[in-house]
């Protein structure tokens, strides 16, 4: 089925408001840490075992989601996202610690869902000629929810309440799950009733395993996101402990990195649809995000700030702009009719990514005793995302 050109604008902006949503439901934790650990009276610390929780129920949720999405229909799978992601901030709202493991599972659901149906949708209504681009813009919903909460979230809470900015993310979800309501009946008309309504833990990583391309882009995403997820959460305390940065001026830092962020996104999906080369620009990615990291093992307080800020934006560009050119490339590949199905094997292996990665570079660090000395060990993940990329670029040519 062929959408006209405002229908595609209408989908790629339901598919981004679900993004946006959940992104903005992981984000309010971290970034509101502080205020939260005095009012549950426990240290700001333990936002690490509520991001740990989340991203593992968002693996296990992207394992089952895609034939959620084929027996129910993708748009019905993204109000689902967004009324989850409104019942994970009830649960926060409540103001017990109990609660938060609850409103955790509640956002890592809502994230698989919101990836899984958007893609199927996408796939679906997008033109063939610009899907990396339209795979990558949808995704910069992510960074956006991210810098929308980082902006306001601080803001609301010092100016109100903390619950404010909560009962926001709440609002902004009911009124896009209630919107999205006008489409589903036209969107979902592809789905079938009789698609199995359970399913194994593994059928998504299975439908990858069994076609090499997949397989090895699939192994590929564990490794980004292991790179992304260690750049995004070191850089302050490298810039702060090893660099002689304030707080502040480090997170300018890291704000760089998330603006370019967005900006390598855009541009890596452009440069997919213009080569026709989409995989071999997920392996050049990688290779100058393994040149990132090992540099990052040469920074010290000489660097002046403006070739340490140039050196962040390059850093984010091909360390974050892999996102939106994978997920496109999921979906060309999968067999027909189960793009759903493999888009929930790849979520697997990217939040698998997320889930191992920090973890094993704070032990790492531990082992070590410097951040700087870290990514240059990270620099060999980084290397072997690019192999992986690789092989599945020679893979696609053998079939």
């Amino acid at each position: 089925m062929t959408a006209s050109q405002p229908a595609l604008f209408i989908v790629l902006l339901a598919t981004m408001a679900a993004q946006i949503a959940s992104a903005m439901g992981i984000a309010i934790f971290p970034v509101m840490a502080p205020h939260l650990a005095v009012m549950l009276d426990v240290d700001a610390s333990m936002v690490g075992y509520q991001i740990s929780i989340l991203f593992g129920a968002a693996m296990l949720t992207s394992s089952v989601v895609g034939t959620v999405v084929l027996r129910w229909g993708s748009c019905r799978a993204m109000q689902w996202s967004l009324w989850l992601c409104a019942a994970g901030m009830i649960a926060g709202l409540a103001g017990q610690l109990w609660l938060m493991p609850l409103a955790a599972v509640c956002i890592g659901a809502s994230t698989a869902l919101a990836a899984s149906g958007g893609a199927h949708l996408l796939f679906r209504f997008g033109s063939v000629r610009h899907r990396n681009l339209i795979f990558s813009i949808k995704q910069t919903g992510v960074p956006l929810g991210w810098a929308g909460i980082a902006l306001l979230a601080p803001a609301l809470t010092v100016a109100f309440s903390w619950r404010v900015p909560m009962f926001a993310v709440l609002v902004y979800s009911v009124a896009a799950a209630l919107a999205l309501e006008r489409w589903r009946e036209t969107w979902d008309d592809d789905r079938n009733p009789h698609a199995a309504a359970r399913t194994n833990l593994l059928t998504g990583v299975a439908v990858l395993w069994r076609y090499p391309t997949l397989r090895y882009l699939g192994m590929s995403s564990f490794f980004f996101s292991f790179a992304q997820l260690c750049l995004g959460t070191f850089t302050v305390n490298l810039l702060v402990q090893e660099a002689g940065y304030g707080l502040i001026a480090a997170g300018v830092m890291l704000s760089l990195v998330q603006i370019a962020g967005m900006a390598g996104r855009l541009f890596f999906g452009w440069l997919a649809d213009r080569s026709g080369r989409a995989i071999a620009v997920l392996a050049g990615t990688s290779l100058v995000a393994a040149a990132g990291c090992a540099a990052s093992a040469f920074i010290d307080g000489g660097w002046p700030r403006p070739a340490l800020a140039a050196f962040y934006i390059l850093f984010g560009i091909v360390a974050y702009g892999w996102n939106g050119v994978m997920h496109a490339q999921i979906a060309r590949l999968s067999p027909q009719g189960m793009v759903s199905v493999a888009t929930g094997g790849m979520m697997v292996w990217i939040f698998g990514g997320i889930l191992v990665g920090p973890a094993l570079f704070a032990a790492t660090y531990g082992a070590i005793g410097s951040y700087t000395a870290t990514f240059g060990v990270l620099t060999g993940v980084a290397l072997v995302s690019a192999v992986l990329a690789m092989a599945a670029v020679r893979a696609e040519r053998a079939a």
